[in-house]
C-alpha cells in the first residue's frame, strides 16, 4: 500500500480505539488548570491567575482589553455559523495552511462505521459516520478518527419519495456536525465548533487563548480530507446509501452498518496511490472532484473588526474640526483637564 497500512489494520478495533481516545481527552480536559471559562471571558476574571495569551503575536498575561477582544471574536464566530455548516462550507472557510496539509499529508479517508443518533425525544435525528484517516508525517499515532453527523438523515429515511441513491446525494450536501481526535481540532477548532453548534463530540467552553485567540479557521487537515471525500467521493455516496437503506428497513431507523475490512483496505490503497500534484485532471473522477474541492479559494474570515464603530467615526470627524476642538478644550478646562488631554480624548483616547 502506498500509504501507512497501519491506518486501516485492526479495523474491528477502531471503534474501541476512538472511544479510548475520547475518554482520555475528557479526563485531560477535566484536569486542565488553566482554562479560561465563559464567565471569565465575560469579565469575571481574577488577574492573579496570570493566564497567558498570544493575542498580538507574543505570549503575555491576559488583560481586560484582551477579554473584550475575546468577547468580540466569540460574537463574530457565533454569527458566522448561525445557520449551521455544510461540507462545502467547512472547506471554503478553512485556512489555506490546513487545506494544503490535507492535500499533501492526508492521503486516505475511509468510512468505517455508521449509526443513527437519537435526540432528546429518543427518535433518530442524524446519522453518525466514523471515518479513519492516516496521520501526518510527524504524528506519534498511525491514524485519526473523524466523526461526522449528517443532519439530513431523518428526512432521508422518513421519505419514500426518492431512491436511496438520490437521498444519499442530498444528505451529503446538507448540514453536518463533526469532531476529530487530533490536537489541532482539540486546541484550535473545537471551541469554534461549539460556538457554531456543529460539534459532534465533547463541547469545549474554554477559550483558546494561546492557540487560536482570533478564532480563525474551521477544521484540521483530517476533517478537511474527509469533507473532500464527502464532496466528491463515490465511496461516501455508496456508504450513505447503505445506511439509509438499512434505516428505512429497521423499525427504529438506526442505520447501523460497518465497513468490510477488505473494502476499507481497497479504498485506502486506491486513495493513497493518488498523485499529490500534477495536472488539473487525472482521469480519476472521484479524486479530481475531491482535489478541486480542497483547492477552491478559502473564504475564511478573521475576527478583526472590519470597520470603526459609528461613534468612533464621528469622534474622528470632530477631531478635524477647529470649532469642535475649541469647544471641547473650553469644556475640558472647566473639568480640570489640560488642552492636550482633551485633544487626545477627541482623537481616540491616545496619549
Amino acid at each position: 500500500m502506498a500509504g501507512d497500512p497501519r491506518a486501516i489494520s485492526r479495523l474491528s478495533g477502531s471503534a474501541a480505539e476512538a472511544r479510548s481516545r475520547a475518554r482520555e481527552d475528557s479526563m485531560e480536559r477535566q484536569a486542565a488548570p488553566n482554562i479560561l471559562n465563559p464567565n471569565e471571558v465575560s469579565g469575571d476574571y481574577d488577574a492573579s491567575r496570570m493566564l497567558m495569551t498570544t493575542l498580538g503575536g507574543e505570549v503575555r498575561p491576559i488583560t481586560a482589553d484582551d477579554l473584550a477582544q475575546f468577547r468580540h471574536n466569540a460574537r463574530v464566530a457565533g454569527r458566522r455559523f448561525k445557520g449551521g455548516i455544510t461540507a462545502r462550507q467547512v472547506i471554503d472557510m478553512s485556512l489555506s495552511v490546513d487545506r494544503d496539509r490535507a492535500r499533501r499529508q492526508i492521503n486516505m479517508a475511509v468510512p468505517s462505521a455508521a449509526r443513527g443518533v437519537r435526540g432528546s425525544n429518543r427518535q433518530v435525528e442524524s446519522l453518525e459516520v466514523r471515518f479513519i484517516t492516516n496521520a501526518g508525517p510527524d504524528s506519534d499515532v498511525h491514524r485519526h478518527h473523524v466523526t461526522v453527523e449528517f443532519t439530513g438523515y431523518q428526512t432521508a429515511i422518513a421519505s419514500g419519495a426518492e431512491s436511496v441513491k438520490r437521498a444519499a446525494a442530498r444528505v451529503r450536501k446538507e448540514g453536518v456536525r463533526f469532531d476529530c481526535d487530533c490536537g489541532r481540532h482539540r486546541y484550535w477548532f473545537r471551541y469554534i465548533a461549539t460556538l457554531g453548534r456543529y460539534n459532534a463530540g465533547r463541547p469545549e467552553t474554554g477559550f483558546p487563548k494561546i492557540r487560536n485567540p482570533k478564532l480563525n479557521g474551521v477544521a484540521c487537515k483530517h476533517v478537511l480530507r474527509v469533507m473532500s471525500e464527502i464532496e466528491g467521493g463515490s465511496a461516501v455516496q455508496s456508504f450513505l446509501a447503505r445506511a439509509i437503506e438499512k434505516g428505512r428497513q429497521s423499525e427504529d431507523g438506526s442505520g447501523h452498518i460497518r465497513q468490510r475490512k477488505k473494502e476499507a483496505e481497497r479504498l485506502a490503497e486506491k486513495q493513497a496511490k493518488r498523485p499529490k500534484g500534477g495536472p488539473a485532471g487525472t482521469g480519476d473522477r472521484d479524486f479530481d472532484r475531491s482535489r478541486r474541492a480542497l483547492r477552491k479559494q478559502s473564504r475564511a474570515t478573521t475576527t478583526k473588526p472590519k470597520k470603526v464603530a459609528n461613534g468612533s467615526k464621528r469622534m474622528q470627524a470632530l477631531g478635524g474640526s477647529d470649532k469642535a476642538r475649541d469647544a471641547l478644550v473650553a469644556t475640558a478646562r472647566e473639568l480640570g483637564l489640560t488642552p492636550e488631554q482633551a485633544v487626545a480624548i477627541l482623537q481616540g483616547g491616545k496619549g
